[in-house]
């Protein structure tokens, strides 16, 4: 049986959110300019704080250790899929304002988390939870030009592209953002199986997003591979991926023709 995402403590049990109709929420000119600034380094604030307390703290030892534990077996941390699923094509805006598309996604492996910028928790402990995958893949010897980490604004009401590129660089210099129309997204999250949906709003302009907390692993010809259930620890995804990647057959053509 195909696997189906696993979500975390804003999602909504599996259910297709971005499947019904949605709109786009217009430009409120009810929050000023400075206002979203400030906003903003905010959440860049509290996403450099959640990092650091959870490097530091001792909750982040006992959930590095619990693999460890002979009295506790844990599901992988990446489960990849029996048969994997081609992406038919899709449009979106990358962090520099240019196109993102499948094209985007081929040549490379790529690691793609869905969230907002106005999240107070599982996007910000997500992108550096990954910030530190990278850095543990690096480490097992794969080449940075093969893979990316890629973070998708699932709320392009609010999250533009420049701001989007500070935010996710914030975390890696290399990261990639995008977004684009919810139409755009849903083309996108339907095939991942990643719902959202915008939540009303409690003021003006204030509101959640609802979405998956999974991270999804698209290999290099663009093929929907595997998913990433948090919480997880870096180092055992970068020990999963690299057996995958190192098995994987795309990665033995590149090999011959170096």
């Amino acid at each position: 049986m195909f696997p189906s995402p696993c979500t975390g403590i804003i999602d909504v049990s599996g259910v297709r959110l971005s499947d019904s109709p949605q709109q786009e929420r217009g430009a409120r000119s009810g929050v000023s300019t400075i206002a979203r600034e400030k906003l903003m380094a905010a959440a860049l604030i509290s996403a450099a704080a959640i990092g650091l307390a959870l490097a530091g703290s001792g909750y982040w030892t006992l959930w590095q250790s619990r693999n460890t534990a002979a009295d506790n077996v844990l599901a992988p941390a990446l489960v990849t899929f029996p048969e994997r699923r081609p992406l038919a094509e899709f449009i979106l805006v990358d962090d520099e304002k240019g196109v993102f598309d499948l094209g985007s996604l081929t040549s490379r492996w790529s690691f793609i988390f869905f969230g907002f910028m106005y999240c107070p928790d599982i996007c910000p402990t997500t992108l550096y939870d990954l910030s530190l995958v990278k850095k543990e893949v690096l480490a097992k010897g794969i080449n940075e030009r093969e893979i990316q980490f890629v973070f998708i604004s699932v709320d392009p009401a609010r999250d533009k592209a420049a701001q989007i590129q500070r935010y996710v660089k914030y975390f890696d210099p290399d990261f990639v953002g995008a977004t684009g129309s919810v139409g755009q997204l849903t083309n996108l999250t339907r095939q991942l199986g990643a719902p959202f949906r915008a939540e009303p709003e409690t003021a003006d302009n204030v509101y959640e997003v609802t979405h998956s907390s999974a991270v999804y692993l698209v290999d290099p010809l663009g093929q929907y591979t595997g998913i990433i259930s948090p919480p997880f620890v870096a180092a055992d995804v970068a020990t999963q991926f690299s057996t995958l990647y190192n098995a994987d057959p795309f990665q033995a053509g590149l090999a011959q023709n170096r």
